[in-house]
């Protein structure tokens, strides 16, 4: 992570760790493409790793609300990330993509080591990266989710939640920027599709976007699931892409614009 402090970030995930961070400090003075869906468990173990306790703390508060889920460590290095994997066996990771520690474990190369260490467990980066090389190169190491740190907490309960259910998410600032002036020199899996979206499948993708399943879709938008599915299938022919991943990549290098909800 850069030398900028927690406290320098105006976002929703820092906000809410100061909130947190002030109550404990009151209380002393007075006396968390499609992949493989995660292997079902009782609880749903989460590790959180930052150098800013206060940042887990936030996070941790707000996972802790959603039923079967456990917040299973925090931790504040990468060496202590890959120690506590082995010692917590969580299903899910929420880690800073730099930490201080021995550099040979920071960033990709921590991102690496725990995709080939522990292949079953969804990894989801929370970063205050803005630079789009960097954050292209944490979606290369194939994670469940991508989050910058001005999203708002609900954010990395829907990334959680998609990862889960062995989607992966890129938050809706990543997104942002993710997205090139020239999208047709930059994009990773071929031709852009050439056929432009109708109406009605631009609207199921930017819903399908924000993370919402083919289900939901129907329901909102009144229409069958056999019919949102097969409008949702023919948006990524159009596109050129074949699976989730390379959808929401091509939603970020094409800057799509996601509804707000």
């Amino acid at each position: 992570m850069s030398s900028t402090t927690a406290r320098d970030v105006n976002c929703d995930v820092t906000n809410a760790a100061r909130e947190i961070d002030a109550t404990r400090n009151a209380a002393t003075s007075a006396s968390p493409t499609r992949f493989t869906s995660l292997p079902a468990s009782p609880n749903l173990r989460i590790l959180l790793a930052d150098d800013h306790p206060v940042i887990t703390a936030a996070i941790g508060a707000r996972l802790q609300t959603q039923t079967g889920w456990e917040v299973c460590g925090e931790v504040n290095s990468a060496t202590e990330l890959l120690h506590a994997v082995d010692r917590l066996a969580p299903n899910v990771i929420v880690t800073d993509y730099h930490m201080p520690g021995v550099a040979a474990l920071d960033g990709a190369r921590l991102l690496l080591a725990l995709r080939r260490r522990y292949p079953t467990i969804a990894v989801v980066v929370l970063t205050m990266i803005t630079n789009p090389f960097v954050l292209r190169a944490i979606l290369d190491a194939r994670v469940y989710g991508l989050l910058l740190k001005d999203c708002p907490l609900s954010e990395v309960v829907v990334a959680i939640s998609r990862a889960q259910r062995g989607f992966t998410y890129i938050g809706k600032s990543a997104l942002r920027a993710l997205a090139p002036t020239d999208p047709h020199t930059t994009l990773p899996f071929g031709r852009i599709g050439t056929q432009p979206l109708s109406l009605r499948e631009m609207e199921v993708l930017r819903l399908y976007l924000t993370g919402r399943t083919v289900t939901e879709i129907a329901a909102t938008l009144c229409r069958s699931v056999k019919t949102i599915s097969r409008q949702k299938n023919s948006a990524m022919g159009k596109l050129g892409v074949g699976n989730d991943r390379e959808l929401f990549e091509c939603a970020a290098l094409q800057g799509m614009v996601l509804p707000r909800r």
